[in-house]
């Protein structure tokens, strides 16, 4: 017996509904005795359908609203120096912000850039630096610029935000899964104005995912890129140098489904 898929139209309303329709499922049909429980899961399967990059990000921009801006103070793109970037709540637990790729090559991998440094802040299970080339991570603020609490800025501690935690990277119709590996903090390095109120740096390995100039002295993009952050432990991701980037990926789907079921309001 064949479920009937019908299209259901997101209210328009509300903090955080989705912009974008999702596709849910209804199955309406007797089922023989015997086939109940296998029919029940598929049912369940169904009315649980896999939600696209497309749709997902559709869902955040919505939600990327002044009424859920976390950051009182902008925050500053890495890539244009502007101070322009802020960060929402676009849903429980959730914190997303758009702005550039600037290319992180530090780490365990050796990398020609002579900013290179051979540490990340945070370390895969081994306790080994993490390797830019290998493993894709994103940067946040080492600390609160302005010494306060709560920080103007969006400071990633005091929203259940840990070193390794899993994030949603979107570019260009494109998305990919990275952990936070790396913080941002200011520095005497000569070809740097480093600053921890910056967002828009990752590794080379995120870079070169998502099809962007990967080089840490001439690669990265100015803007366009999401990164959408999940909080709490269990979205924490743990592995080696060698395979936290499968690891990694294989939460994508389960991040996309998780959230565009709670900002549809289905969780």
């Amino acid at each position: 017996m064949s479920p009937t898929r019908m299209r259901v139209a997101l209210a328009a309303a509300g903090a955080l509904a989705l912009a974008t329709q999702f596709a849910a499922a209804n199955a309406h049909a007797a089922v023989p005795h015997a086939a109940a429980a296998s029919h029940s899961a598929a049912v369940r399967k169904a009315a649980s359908p896999d939600y696209t990059a497309a749709q997902v990000l559709a869902g955040v921009q919505q939600n990327s609203t002044a009424a859920n801006q976390v950051n009182t103070e902008p925050h500053i793109n890495t890539m244009t120096r502007a101070m322009n970037v802020n960060v929402y709540q676009v849903a429980s637990g959730v914190y997303a912000y758009t702005s550039s790729m600037a290319i992180d090559d530090d780490g365990s991998d050796p990398d020609p850039d002579p900013d290179h440094q051979d540490s990340t802040t945070f370390t895969d299970s081994n306790g080994e630096s993490l390797a830019a080339h290998h493993v894709p991570y994103y940067v946040l603020g080492a600390d609160c610029w302005d010494n306060q609490t709560p920080c103007p800025h969006f400071f990633y501690q005091e929203h259940g935000i840990a070193g390794g935690q899993f994030a949603l990277v979107f570019y260009q119709g494109q998305v990919i899964g990275a952990i936070l590996g790396d913080t941002q903090t200011a520095n005497d390095q000569t070809t740097s104005s480093n600053d921890s109120r910056e967002l828009g740096e990752a590794s080379v390995k995120t870079a070169s995912l998502l099809g962007i100039p990967d080089s840490g002295t001439t690669g990265g993009v100015s803007d366009g890129v999401t990164v959408v952050i999940f909080s709490g432990p269990q979205w924490v991701v743990n592995g080696t140098n060698a395979n936290l980037n499968d690891t990694t990926q294989a939460l994508v789907q389960q991040a996309l489904d998780t959230l565009g079921a709670q900002m549809a309001g289905n969780q």
